[in-house]
C-alpha cells in the first residue's frame, strides 16, 4: 500500500453473529498502525439476513470503524437463502427476478438506516450467480437504496474483485451526494491498488458531466 501511494486502507474481514476473533483482529490492526504512515481502518463485513436489514454481526463491535454490508446470500423475509436455491427457484418459475431484486434492495436500504457507519459492499455482486443482469434492475429499486444511503450517510463501494456495481447503478447515488469508495477487495498484496473495473466505471461516470 505504501509503495502504491495509498494514504488510507481498510482492513476488512468477514464475521457472523457467533464470531469471537473480532477483538483480536481489531488489536492486530491497531498495532500495525504504528508501523506505517498509511492510515489503517478496521471493518467487519456481514451478510444481510432479512428484509428488515439485519446484518449477521456479533454483539461486540468495539474498535470497528465501518460495517460492510454484503449480499453473500439472498436476504428474504424469514432469513437468508442460499443463492443456488434461489437460482433454482428462478429457473423453475417459483419466484420472479423482480421478487428477488426487491428482497435484495429492501434489505440493503433498511440496513443502511438500521446501523451507523455502513458501507454498501459489492452491491449486486450476487446477481451473476442468480442469472440476473444488473443492467435490467428497475431504476426505482436502485433509487430506493440511494435515497436510504443518502439519509443514512452511507458509503457505497465500487468493487474491483466482484466488478460491481456498474455506472448505471451508481449514478443515482452520486446524484444524491453519496460518497463512493474504490476497493480492490484484495485478498493478496499483489492486488492492492490495482484497478480495472473501478477505473472503467469512474471514467464512465466522469463522462456524464463534470462530477
Amino acid at each position: 500500500a505504501e509503495a502504491m501511494g495509498l494514504r488510507t486502507i481498510t482492513c476488512v474481514d468477514h464475521v457472523r453473529h457467533d464470531t469471537t476473533y473480532l477483538p483480536e483482529f481489531v488489536a492486530t490492526v491497531r498495532a500495525a498502525q504504528a508501523t506505517t504512515g498509511v492510515t489503517l481502518l478496521c471493518a467487519a463485513e456481514a451478510k444481510y439476513l432479512d428484509d428488515a436489514g439485519h446484518l449477521d454481526l456479533p454483539d461486540d463491535l468495539a474498535g470497528v470503524d465501518k460495517i460492510y454490508g454484503g449480499d453473500h446470500q439472498v436476504p428474504w423475509t424469514d432469513g437468508p437463502r442460499h443463492p443456488d436455491d434461489v437460482a433454482r427457484d428462478l429457473r423453475d418459475g417459483t419466484v420472479t427476478e423482480l421478487e428477488v431484486l426487491e428482497h435484495i434492495t429492501t434489505a440493503t436500504a433498511n440496513a443502511v438506516l438500521r446501523y451507523d457507519d455502513v458501507v454498501i459492499a459489492h452491491f449486486f455482486s450476487l446477481l451473476p450467480r442468480l442469472g440476473i443482469d444488473e443492467a435490467t434492475v428497475p431504476m426505482e429499486l436502485i433509487e430506493r437504496v440511494a435515497d436510504a444511503a443518502a439519509q443514512g450517510n452511507t458509503i457505497i463501494e465500487v468493487n474491483e474483485r466482484y466488478r460491481s456495481p456498474n455506472a448505471r447503478t451508481l449514478r443515482p447515488f452520486l446524484d444524491r451526494g453519496v460518497q463512493l469508495l474504490t476497493s480492490t477487495d484484495a485478498h493478496r498484496r499483489e492486488s492492492i491498488a490495482r484497478y480495472d473495473h473501478v477505473a472503467t466505471v469512474l471514467r464512465e461516470l466522469a463522462g456524464d458531466d463534470d462530477r
